[in-house]
């Protein structure tokens, strides 16, 4: 079973996307902030990690740049309400395993379908690809604004 660690303060978005992971068999484990991702992460066999920008205790952009460092081949995606552009850099900027950036308003449905997107094209083509493809993205998406 692939296990996804879900990290984010919001109680009520945490536990929603963690549902509909677990209902698409997922092994999901939550954290509430930074250091508890970061402490899953060392205990658990992670296959992908989702992190909020802003939790308590340790930032995800905190988490994700010891996330990256201690484990180079999980892969790393944020999701947040915070959308603008150096944000999304600060995020790109933690490591070279952050794959991706959400922004929220993002359903359940879509979050899913990007994971399990994430996992297949790291699995075939490497993070780095999908690094890149995600960059690109978020280029299109400001270029457009």
């Amino acid at each position: 079973m692939t296990a996804v660690l879900y990290a984010a303060y919001d109680r009520d978005c945490r536990e929603l996307f963690a549902f509909t992971l677990r209902l698409q068999d997922y092994q999901v484990y939550e954290a509430i902030n930074g250091a508890q991702a970061v402490q899953i992460v060392r205990d658990e066999p992670i296959d992908l990690v989702i992190l909020g920008v802003r939790m308590p205790m340790m930032s995800g952009y905190d988490a994700a740049r010891m996330i990256s460092r201690e484990s180079p081949h999980i892969p790393i995606m944020f999701l947040s309400a915070r959308g603008q552009r150096c944000e999304v850099q600060n995020a790109f900027d933690c490591g070279p395993t952050v794959v991706d950036y959400l922004v929220k308003v993002v359903t359940p449905d879509q979050l899913v379908q990007r994971v399990d997107q994430i996992l297949q094209d790291a699995h075939h083509r490497g993070l780095e690809a999908v690094r890149r493809e995600s960059l690109e993205r978020q280029e299109m998406v400001y270029a457009q604004r």
